[in-house]
């Protein structure tokens, strides 16, 4: 299953999943479903069950879940007369994930790591997959990262790394948008990580069912359709099962918190010369059995 936050003219964001070109309406499909098996109260239930918020969803996991088995009817759109949002729009953390590619260190000048250096984005920095990324005032040295990000799907603390997927509901594509010139102000890099738009992400969640192995994964970068960042999720330094399990001992891992897993080689302050991204320029990643998102760059 593919899941998505879409929405239709002016309607608000709700649940889809992606089926073919289309885009599935969870709530409408579950409701045409009852209907047609002579419920009455079907509007109701599928709203009880099938929230507009992926949090919510992912909490109730369990029951949306068997509903969707039980949809006969789909009531759906193609992909081209929808706009997609952020797959999830309110996780409880962001947890992010520095020089987690070995060659990514090198190219930075960082010592490889003996632990995952930990740093936080907020939902402010959340931004549709085909979203405007705005470039700080001030900032001269904007800067990519494609990444594997690992969304949680049940509640786990003190995971042993052999169990951690098992508390894994899917993967999405996420831009680790980095402002190098405010990140290294300081010792710690918020500054230049935490910014309005610096997390686009999607184009959805794709489930553990498509995406068994989050170890045999390519991911790429293009910037103005120059290939940039061709990496592969084989070479992470500790892979989605130790950042579980090794995240989990400090703090609870919630449903739909987001791990951000780091980025492979290639990014903007890594070249000779460095090159940066400039209002204008177009942003584009994507992640094997994932998608692609597409960000142009503004100015705040």
């Amino acid at each position: 299953m593919k899941l998505v936050r879409f929405s239709f003219g002016s309607e608000p964001p709700r649940l889809g999943v992606i089926r073919g070109d289309e885009v599935a309406d969870l709530r409408a499909s579950y409701a045409a479903s009852l209907l047609k098996r002579g419920v009455l109260d079907a509007g109701d239930r599928a709203a009880a069950l099938f929230p507009s918020s992926t949090r919510a969803f992912l909490q109730a996991v369990g029951r949306p879940l068997d509903a969707i088995s039980q949809i006969t009817e789909w009531v759906a759109r193609p992909q081209s007369a929808v706009r997609l949002h952020a797959p999830i729009a309110d996780p409880g953390k962001i947890i992010c994930i520095g020089l987690n590619y070995s060659d990514h260190a090198a190219e930075t000048n960082q010592p490889l790591p003996k632990e995952p250096p930990i740093f936080a984005k907020w939902t402010n920095a959340i931004l549709d997959p085909h979203g405007t990324v705005l470039r700080p005032r001030g900032c001269q040295q904007l800067d990519w990262e494609v990444e594997l990000a690992v969304i949680i799907g049940r509640t786990a603390r003190f995971v042993p790394p052999e169990e951690a997927l098992d508390h894994v509901f899917g993967y999405t594509v996420l831009n680790d948008v980095s402002a190098r010139d405010f990140q290294f102000i300081t010792s710690q890099w918020g500054l230049g990580k935490a910014a309005d738009t610096f997390a686009p992400m999607g184009p959805c969640i794709a489930d553990r069912s498509e995406v068994p192995d989050p170890h045999r994964l390519s991911l790429r970068t293009w910037v103005n359709d120059r290939l940039m960042q061709d990496g592969h999720t084989s070479k992470l330094v500790f892979d989605v099962r130790y950042l579980v399990s090794f995240l989990s001992g400090i703090f609870t891992l919630s449903p739909g918190d987001v791990i951000s897993t780091g980025t492979p080689p290639g990014v903007g302050a890594g070249h000779k010369p460095p090159v940066f991204l400039r209002p204008g320029d177009v942003c584009r990643m994507e992640i094997e059995s994932i998608g692609t998102i597409e960000n142009t760059i503004g100015e705040a």
